[in-house]
Parts: C-alpha cells; structure tokens; sequence
C-alpha cells in the first residue's frame, strides 16, 4: 500500500533540492522556480531545510550562510502571503532589484555590468563601469517596463562603484563624486523603504552612512558625522545580533570609525566607545568564520588604539601595530591588494611618529620600517592607477627621508625632494590647494637643509 505522507515529504524534498541548486547559481531563476512550486511553500519545507543545513553543510561556511538566507526567504514570502507577488518581494528584500525580471536590452547592461565586477579591477575598470551604469540608468527611467526596485539597484550600484574606484583628480572632483553617490543611496531608499524591503533598507543605509563620513572629511563638516551615525543605528534595527551576526558585527565596527571622527562630545570618551564597539564585533566573529569582517574590525581598532587618550601612549601604540598585523595575515596580496596598501601606509605613519621608547625600538629603525611600509604600498598605488593615492604616499614618504639623520644626510634629503617634486604633479594648487601647500612646505624645508 501506497504511503501518500512519505510520497509528498520525498517529492517536498526533491523540489527543495531542485530550488536549491538554481537559486545558488541564479537568482531570477531560483525566484521563478518558487512562483511554480507552491509546495515549497508549506511549513514542512523549514524542517528539510534546516536538517539539510544542519546535516550536510555544517563545516562548509558559505554554502550554509546561502542555505540559512534561503531559509529567511522562505520564511518572509510566506509572511507575505505566499503569492507570487509575495515570492517577488521577498526576493528583492533579500538580494536586491536584480532578482526581477528585465527588457533584454537591460539583461545584456547588466550581464556587461557583471563582466567588469568579476574582473576585480577598479583601478582599471571603475571609469567604463561608471558610464555604463549612468547609460543604464538614464534609459531604465524612460522605459516603464523597468520595475522601481531594478532602478533603485542600479543606483545603489553607481554609488558603489564610483566609490570603489581610484580617487578623483581634485578635491573639487571628489566632493561633487561624495555628493553624487549620496544622491544614488537616497534616491535608492525611496524604494527600498523599512516597511517593505527592510534587508535592502538597511544594507543602502549602511552604505550612506560611509559616504556620509567621508565627506565629513571632506569638507570638515563634523555633523556629517553625526548622520552617519544616525544611518548605521537605523541598519541596526534590522540587522540584530542574534539573527545577523555577520551584518551586527560590520555595523559594530563601522560605529567604531564614526565615533573615533565624531566632533560632538568628549574626544576621549568617543574613543573609548570606539575601541568598545571593534572589540564587541571582534568577540563575535571568529577569523576562521569571517574572515573579513575581522580584519576590517582589526584594522579600525587599530586606528582607534592609535590615536587613543587614555592609558598608555607606548602600550596603544603596540596594540595598534598588532591589530594592523593581524589584519595582513587576512588582506593578503594577490586578493587584496588595495586594502594591503592601505593598513601599509597606516603601519607606515605609526612607525614615523612613534618615539624611540614607545615600541622597543630605536628612532632610525621606526624610521627605516616607516619607509618599508610606505615603499609597500606604493606598489600597489601606482602613478597610473592611483595617481592621488600614489602622491599622497610619496609625501609621507619624503617626510620619512627628510626626517632621517642616520646614513647618508644628504641623500636623504635629495630622496625626500624627489618625492615631493613627484607628489606635486598631482597636488597642484588648483587640484588640491591644501595638499600642494603643505607638499610645498615639505619640499622648501628640505631645500633649506640641504
């Protein structure tokens, strides 16, 4: 006699595993096969999912994560009400605009648009990128067949981009490129609202709240700051620790950058939450399982150590080097390179400053290591490819040399004119008024030593 319960459990665990294998090779695909399966979504799919997850991933991180994210789909479309109309939105709450259905005209944009991402270029590929993008864009708002939730992606997208690429050749260029970006996160949540699409809500806040500190920098505007705050606090009440570790520990971190910038306030009391709030996502995400993440928060919490008040200033400054330390164990250099440059020039502005008694070494060799630091990340920010970045570590560098006493004096600081005479065909005093007068200082105190 036939056993009907076993029958449907088997046929319920066929399709789970059918919608499986497509959604992890393709979304929009994934998305279709759930709108025609309607027995996936029943309550008994939870249970198969979860025993799948617990039985046959448990030590293959990534495939578990996507696994527990299809389980949250699962879950939210049948909160939705289990329509395709409720499949659809539950979708895009999860990975975005993409998931919906294109004109064929967009799908080959953004098949174009994956090419470049793949390539893992932006130094290269940041400019075609971009106007791709912009092309994009202009023609999905004309044309209504274009769903608001691909538009409000592909904003999302050009505002990541244009962030991603090497810095503009101006400061002027730079502000109008931070504007432009926060233009693309806030046109982008007037789609993605916490009412409807909350993941997607949270992970553009998220990203407005970078913006807003870089351009707080930018144009020394201390109460950008404060909206950056306010953006990570409002991604925070979707992303709670308990649900979304990986999610709650970034936020964490990225708290920790804000405050470490913040104007209001004590100096040494925002420091203090700062390091609080690294080491909070640090207790949570173990290297091995976010590898990441991880590094990001050891780096931070670096920056946050080394410009510390309290306690210390020897002590600080060796836990920042051993943060920064740790975090090139994970940045490695053939698939990070840019992020390697970065802790290097970090390492390299620590070792220039620091005192003789402050990490157990003589001033000539936290000057040589300086320069060791420096040297490595201009390998990476090269004239051609980061030409700001690359002038921006020469005049470091010159300060270093020009800083020297040890060997020979007056090479030295012929090797520090070289870098500011270098540094000054990008820091010109139209480009960057304030880069080319303290690059101009630098290189007339070394004229006057030589």
């Amino acid at each position: 006699m036939l056993d009907f319960d076993n029958l449907l459990r088997f046929d319920l665990f066929q399709q789970l595993i059918e919608w499986l294998n497509v959604s992890m090779r393709d979304y929009r695909k994934g998305r279709h096969y759930l709108e025609t399966n309607a027995l996936l979504m029943e309550h008994e799919t939870d249970k198969e999912l979860e025993r799948l997850i617990t039985a046959q991933v448990e030590e293959k991180i990534e495939i578990k994560q996507q696994m527990q994210h299809l389980q949250a789909l699962l879950r939210d479309a049948r909160r939705r009400g289990k329509t395709p109309a409720a499949i659809q939105d539950a979708y895009v709450n999860t990975y975005g605009g993409f998931v919906l259905d294109m004109p064929a005209w967009l799908e080959q944009a953004e098949q174009e648009r994956s090419l470049l991402v793949r390539l893992r270029r932006p130094d290269r590929t940041t400019k075609k990128h971009v106007l791709l993008l912009q092309e994009t864009l202009t023609r999905a708002v004309q044309d209504k067949n274009v769903a608001p939730e691909i538009i409000a992606e592909f904003h999302n997208e050009l505002g990541y981009t244009l962030l991603q690429g090497p810095h503009p050749q101006s400061q002027a260029e730079y502000t109008q490129m931070l504007e432009q970006v926060m233009g693309c996160y806030e046109a982008a949540l007037q789609v993605y609202t916490f009412e409807r699409y909350p993941f997607q809500y949270a992970r553009t806040y998220i990203q407005l709240g970078l913006v807003y500190q870089h351009y707080a920098i930018a144009i020394e505007q201390k109460e950008f700051i404060e909206r950056a705050i306010g953006s990570f606090k409002a991604a925070l009440w979707v992303y709670d620790r308990e649900t979304f570790l990986e999610q709650w520990a970034m936020l964490q971190t990225h708290l920790g950058c804000a405050y470490t910038q913040r104007g209001q306030g004590e100096l040494r009391d925002n420091l203090e939450y700062a390091i609080s709030c690294h080491e909070h996502a640090l207790r949570v995400v173990p290297c091995e399982t976010f590898p990441t993440v991880w590094a990001t928060a050891q780096i931070n919490l670096g920056d946050a150590y080394r410009q510390r008040i309290a306690g210390g200033r020897s002590e600080n400054l060796k836990k920042a080097a051993k943060c920064y330390a740790e975090a090139l164990s994970v940045f490695l250099p053939h698939t990070f390179p840019r992020e390697r440059a970065a802790i290097h020039t970090r390492l390299g502005f620590l070792f220039h400053h620091a005192r003789a008694d402050e990490i157990d070494m003589s001033e000539a060799m936290n000057l040589r290591c300086s320069i060791v630091c420096y040297e490595s990340a201009l390998e990476v920010y090269t004239p051609d490819s980061f030409p700001v970045e690359h002038a921006a570590t020469l005049v470091s560098l010159g300060n270093v040399h020009r800083k020297r006493t040890d060997g020979n004096r007056r090479e030295n600081l012929e090797q520090a004119r070289n870098c500011y005479n270098i540094a000054l065909r990008v820091f010109t005093e139209q480009a960057f008024p304030f880069e080319h007068q303290q690059t101009l200082h630098g290189l007339n105190e070394t004229e006057r030593l030589l």
